[in-house]
Formats: structure tokens, sequence, C-alpha cells
């Protein structure tokens, strides 16, 4: 039927809200998984992290300490640790992925997939706003880059105005 929490406070129980927590996942401590959130496989949420709007961790992902994810997928081993925060970009299309052995203490938003061993320290930042989605896998770091940058013709014609030309002195 569904997964283990500590207490009442760790699942919304709005009745408009489909968050769950699935398998044999966890919601402990002062957790809170809320917004269509969902903890699958053998995931844990712990201490005061918050998991929200459509954020998924499935296998054994680890969000703890004071952890924010908010519509991301951490899968396999990843871990969100800390004061992390893990969501979406204002302008980015996806969200971020995190698998493999990748942890984060810092912040990760936007179209970014961290896998392998990939780890983000607590002062770092990484943002990716664009159309491309930025990979670290370990130590690496490439971008796959979107196939619609690369099309030649703009979406709409460019108009330019005429620009009028003043001759003289200066005006007041």
């Amino acid at each position: 039927m569904g997964g283990f929490v500590e207490s009442e406070s760790n699942l919304s129980a709005a009745p408009e809200d489909n968050a769950w927590i699935y398998d044999d996942a966890i919601a402990a401590g002062d957790a809170c998984v809320d917004l269509d959130a969902c903890l699958r496989g053998k995931a844990v949420a712990c201490g005061q992290t918050y998991v929200s709007q459509h954020a998924i961790l499935t296998g054994e992902a680890r969000a703890e300490d004071s952890s924010y994810v908010r519509g991301a997928v951490l899968a396999e081993k990843a871990r969100a640790s800390g004061y992390s925060v893990i969501c979406p970009s204002r302008t980015a299309k996806a969200i971020p992925v995190l698998n493999g052995n990748s942890a984060v203490y810092g912040t990760v938003m936007g179209d970014v997939r961290l896998t392998g061993n990939a780890v983000v320290l607590g002062e770092e930042r990484i943002t990716n706003e664009t159309l491309d989605t930025l990979v670290i896998d370990g130590a690496v770091r490439s971008v796959l880059r979107d196939p619609s940058r690369d099309a030649l013709a703009p979406s709409e014609p460019v108009r330019h105005k005429e620009k009028s030309k003043k001759r003289g002195g200066l005006s007041r």
C-alpha cells in the first residue's frame, strides 16, 4: 500500500495533493513530502528536508539534513544533504536529475544532470537556464545541445525600423 512515515506531518494529507510514499521508502524526522512529490523504492527523506512539487526520490536516493528538493528527480544512490537546494530554474524546459552516487550540498537549478560520483559542494551553485542540458559526470562536464538551437531561420521575421538622420548641432 505504501511506505513508512514517522508522523502524520511527514506526508501531506490535503485532499487535492497526490503526494505519496511507496514501496519501502521512508519519511522521518521533520521531513515533509507534499504537492504531488513521491518517494519510491528504498528512498529516504529525513531531518528537516522538504520534498515538493512533483519531485521524485527513487532507488536508494536520500534527501537529508535541511535540503530542499522541488520538481527534481533523485535516483539510484543520489543524495541531497546539508542546506542543498535542487529545483528547476524559471526558464529551463527540463528539471534537475541526479543519479549514480552524485551528491549535492550546494545549489543545482535548471536542466542539469549529475551522474556517477559528481559532487556539488556547499558554496557551489550550478544553474543552467539555457535550452541545452548540462551534464556533470564525476569531474567531467559536457553539454547536450538542444537541436532547436541549430535552426537557421528565426521563428518570426525581424523588421528593422528606419533610423531618422539628424544633421546639425546639438538640440536642446
